[in-house]
């Protein structure tokens, strides 16, 4: 059980890592948003990412 949750905490860290660098990447995603928000949403998403991932070693 231990190494499911291990595996399943990684794999949502490279989800909020992946959506993170999406918001902030790409150019003509098909939302309205404000670039500047789009960076600040997907800043908040990797340090999310960065936090899930510190969590999960500790």
């Amino acid at each position: 059980m231990q190494r499911f949750l291990f595996v399943f905490g990684l794999f949502f860290f490279f989800i909020y890592l992946g959506l993170g660098l999406m918001f902030i990447l790409w150019k003509s995603i098909p939302l309205e948003i404000e670039y500047t928000n789009r960076v600040l949403f997907g800043i908040l998403l990797i340090i999310y990412a960065i936090f899930r991932f510190y969590r999960l070693l500790k």
